[in-house]
């Protein structure tokens, strides 16, 4: 019985203990802090960039600002003690606005109010929702902008699902400062596409048609175009041509729709240059080119190349002088990072392929000349995965 007397004594004075504890500031305040000064704004696309001066007391923590977008939801950022500016963004008009600043020390004491007027720049939304182009081309559509802020935006691109209802078809995020994407797939019947664009706080532009001379939104129809059959192609080596059959690959490798099997120059053999003989004249849209899978953007894949064509037959010599310059290729990586960091954007592309258009009114061509001009290193070699062609086989 004592035993259990200590027990329930000594319960109880843990419980005495374990009252509500009041939490207080870890350092002891110096006083109510006072206001920043010297206040400026500069205005940016979106929103400001708002320069002042510390009070030069030793217990300040910064300053913080509180201000209001477009959802009349209440926002703060906070720069610290060794900063003499805050930034502020995500405004989607040309209006002004007001923020409100204070002087925070650490015991988290606020100094008075500072109100800040200001009137954004033209927004990163508004500029590239501008820039949309949306134009006729091969089984679809191709949508075009400008992103000259590198803002990361969010890309809906639209058009009519099997109910005749406007569907997003794709949706794509980059800071990319140009892009370019095709919604490929219909027939040629008159059909709607349209986009919208969306940034990360919440701004939404109106839905973007293509219009006509005077204004009016008018419907696409798409060029006919098909993935074109690999069986009559073959890969031609002339004389000055570098084979891409070295590392255990194989020149058939670029053209047998197997993504896990690749070409691959030797070493020295930059710039590296290969001949495909389409089997048949043919109206080609684009040529897709898949990197090797072992390294995106790494090692020898191709970053940029020159795409030729001759209309006969070649000489195996390889004389340049039978060949004309259809393209000048490069690889976009979306993000911008250097090579061996890829976001899951720049996996996303490497994955669906890298498509390069021929012009429109391009005659139908059969024998086409790859040059690799520059891998994503500095390997001397080359080793693309796969090279696929879409057109029109029946136009003459």
């Amino acid at each position: 019985m004592k035993k259990v007397y200590i027990l329930i004594i000594c319960s109880l004075i843990i419980l005495a203990s374990c009252g509500e504890k009041q939490l207080e500031p870890i350092t002891e305040s110096l006083g109510k802090p006072t206001v920043p000064t010297e206040i400026s704004v500069e205005p940016i696309s979106g929103g400001v960039i708002i320069s002042y001066r510390v009070p030069d007391v030793e217990d300040i923590l910064g300053v913080k600002a509180m201000y209001s977008l477009a959802d009349g939801k209440q926002r703060e950022v906070i720069s610290s003690y060794y900063n003499d500016r805050v930034r502020i963004v995500g405004y989607d008009d040309m209006e002004e606005h007001k923020a409100v600043l204070y002087t925070v020390n650490r015991a988290m004491e606020l100094s008075d109010p500072v109100t800040v007027e200001f009137t954004p720049l033209e927004s990163s939304i508004s500029k590239v929702s501008k820039s949309m182009r949306i134009v006729r081309d091969f089984g679809g559509a191709q949508y075009s902008w400008n992103n000259e802020d590198r803002e990361s935006i969010t890309m809906e691109m639209l058009t009519n699902n099997e109910l005749g209802n406007m569907e997003a078809m794709k949706i794509m995020t980059t800071a990319s400062k140009t892009g370019t994407y095709a919604l490929r797939g219909y027939n040629v019947n008159p059909r709607w596409f349209a986009a919208v664009v969306r940034d990360n706080y919440g701004n939404v532009s109106d839905t973007i048609y293509p219009r006509n001379e005077l204004g009016e939104k008018i419907q696409i129809v798409p060029l006919y175009e098909q993935k074109l059959d690999k069986s009559p192609m073959r890969v031609v080596i002339l004389n000055n041509d570098a084979a891409f059959n070295d590392f255990g690959a194989n020149n058939e490798n670029l053209i047998d729709d197997n993504l896990d099997t690749f070409g691959h120059s030797s070493n020295g053999t930059m710039p590296a240059s290969v001949t495909i003989d389409l089997g048949e004249y043919v109206k080609l849209s684009r040529v897709v080119i898949h990197q090797r899978n072992n390294e995106y953007y790494g090692w020898g894949n191709p970053r940029t190349f020159e795409v030729y064509y001759s209309e006969n037959e070649p000489d195996r010599s390889g004389d340049w002088g039978q060949w004309s310059k259809l393209l000048d290729c490069e690889v976009i990586k979306p993000s911008g990072m250097p090579s061996g960091t890829n976001t899951d954007e720049d996996i996303e592309a490497a994955k669906e392929g890298h498509d390069f258009s021929f012009d429109i009114d391009q005659k139908p061509l059969r024998y086409l000349r790859f040059k690799f001009t520059k891998v994503w290193t500095s390997s001397t070699f080359c080793h693309p995965a796969e090279l696929t062609f879409y057109g029109d086989p029946n136009v003459e």
